[in-house]
């Protein structure tokens, strides 16, 4: 598209050199022709795109009101909300979609473009990675997006399919790799990279540890390549200490994204949080949530609430989110923005265990080593009580709220070596939905993937197409699409292999029906 020519670099025309910290820089909507940019100022364009890469700046309608509502973290409180209630809103998704491909692709594909002109491999290396990042989470969305073909000068920009996305995802991770594991001791945009500082050495193990998360995303796609890709991921290097974790710096101006909208009464606690936190007695329960202002008691909502039943009288009975996640002038902290942990590696790895790959341990050893990970990084658990926790037999509870809520599953903390191959995996990743908290996006991939958590169903659903007991698949389109790239719409909707819906299945959702779960009533 010809908007593309001049890219939204805003934030750079304030400097006439690097500054050291982003979290000074200002974003007027100002344009700067990309012939402008210097090799000096990339880094604040690549911070630029961490940052806003993540949904910043719409983050209620692109993550809360969609993927925190279908991975069942938060349910949604205000009577004219209808996400949670299966029905889509196309004004919300254009907020967010024009803001990607606005403001943090422009940025990264102009990052790409400058480090690779000016030979800056480790730096353009870094911004490939990220772009894996970002556009993975764009693609597990809505399926076909503008990928290869963006920032092309024309009035009509094609969509990639989504089997073809992964594919590139996989040869830009093996590009990004060679160079990195070529220059260990390497450094891409210094101060400028708010996830490790430009650190090469921790950005392959994020490499890595990406194709593993990629890899498992599609193991009932093609299970093949899923197997091939995440013991290569294995044989090269995860990230398996908290230490190397990845996530975007945050600041005073460039806040957590969760606490950007910590101002608002618009979402609580789901009761799935609470059956299962509640019941485990999960020493992350106070981290995650507060008490409800009323009764000092943790409590959740179902999902799917009528309109009738919502409201703001809701906000003051049921908790909100833990006091690290609230905004700094409400005593929040500057926590940061997760990207990928060590602890949902050891997940991932226990799946893959237990699915027969060579993951480096079996599935118990790197289930429980999962679970100590994510309690050594959220409390101040000790040894002993993250040992007690793995050995539980607790499981979740029945809740007392109007629907006589049953315990949403049966399964222990404790894992189960007899159990089914479900049960274990069910097991797996419930233990990964957790530590993923409140990384809706992945949460949910992950429940559409797999069925897990099993979650309540919702009280009512307002779709035709979508029973109460069903999941949402994917959003769909932003209407600026239709309006503006009506052909490549078209297009990308004959490769998305049915309606553009939200009921409609992405290329990598191939459980079979008979695996699959049902939500608990």
């Amino acid at each position: 598209m010809s908007r593309f020519k001049y890219l939204l670099c805003g934030l750079l025309i304030i400097a006439a050199g690097c500054t050291k910290r982003f979290d000074r820089l200002n974003t007027p909507d100002n344009l700067l022709p990309e012939e402008d940019i210097s090799p000096a100022l990339i880094g604040q364009a690549f911070a630029f795109s961490q940052y806003h890469g993540l949904c910043a700046v719409y983050v209620e309608v692109g993550q809360t009101l969609h993927a925190d509502m279908y991975a069942q973290y938060f349910t949604s409180v205000p009577a004219s909300f209808s996400t949670d209630q299966f029905i889509p809103n196309g004004s919300w998704v254009d907020l967010f979609w024009k803001d990607f491909y606005t403001k943090a692709a422009p940025q990264l594909f102009l990052t790409e473009k400058v480090t690779k002109e000016n030979n800056m491999p480790v730096a353009n290396a870094i911004a490939k990675i990220w772009r894996v990042v970002i556009y993975g989470r764009m693609t597990d969305y809505f399926g076909p997006i503008i990928y290869t073909h963006f920032g092309e000068e024309s009035n009509s920009v094609p969509f990639d399919g989504q089997q073809a996305i992964y594919d590139d995802f996989f040869k830009t991770l093996d590009e990004a790799s060679d160079v990195l594991r070529a220059n260990p001791t390497g450094s891409g945009f210094g101060a400028h990279d708010q996830v490790y500082g430009g650190s090469a050495a921790k950005w392959l193990k994020l490499a890595n540890s990406l194709r593993l998360r990629l890899a498992m995303r599609i193991a009932y796609a093609d299970p093949a390549k899923a197997r091939t890709q995440a013991e290569k991921a294995i044989a090269d290097g995860v990230i398996t200490a908290n230490e190397d974790n990845a996530a975007v710096l945050s600041t005073t101006n460039s806040v957590n994204i969760l606490s950007r909208i910590t101002y608002l009464i618009d979402f609580r606690a789901s009761a799935t949080m609470m059956s299962i936190l509640r019941g485990y007695a999960d020493p992350r329960l106070p981290e995650y949530f507060s008490p409800s202002v009323t009764g000092n008691q943790y409590t959740g909502l179902r999902n799917g609430l009528p309109a009738a039943e919502r409201g703001s009288q809701l906000a003051n009975v049921t908790s909100f989110v833990g006091v690290k996640w609230l905004s700094p002038d409400r005593k929040g902290t500057l926590t940061p923005n997760r990207v990928l942990s060590a602890s949902e590696v050891s997940f991932l790895r226990a799946e893959g265990a237990l699915r027969g790959w060579n993951m480096g341990g079996g599935a118990r050893e790197l289930y429980n080593q999962g679970i100590a990970l994510s309690l050594a990084e959220r409390t101040a658990s000790t040894p002993t009580q993250i040992a007690a926790y793995q050995e539980s037999t607790a499981t979740p509870i029945a809740l007392a709220d109007k629907w006589n809520s049953p315990p949403v599953s049966n399964i222990p903390v404790k894992y189960d070596e007899a159990g089914s191959f479900e049960r274990r995996l069910e097991q797996i990743i419930t233990q990964k939905w957790l530590a993923l908290y409140p990384d809706g996006w992945e949460a949910w991939a992950e429940r559409r993937r797999t069925g897990y958590p099993r979650g309540y169903a919702i009280i009512a659903s307002e779709s035709p197409n979508i029973p109460r007991t069903g999941l949402v698949r994917r959003v769909t389109y932003a209407p600026v699409e239709i309006s503006t790239n009506k052909a490549a719409y078209d297009a990308a909707v004959t490769m998305l292999g049915g309606p553009d819906e939200n009921f409609t299945r992405l290329w990598w959702d191939k459980k079979a029906a008979g695996d699959y779960p049902t939500p608990t009533n």
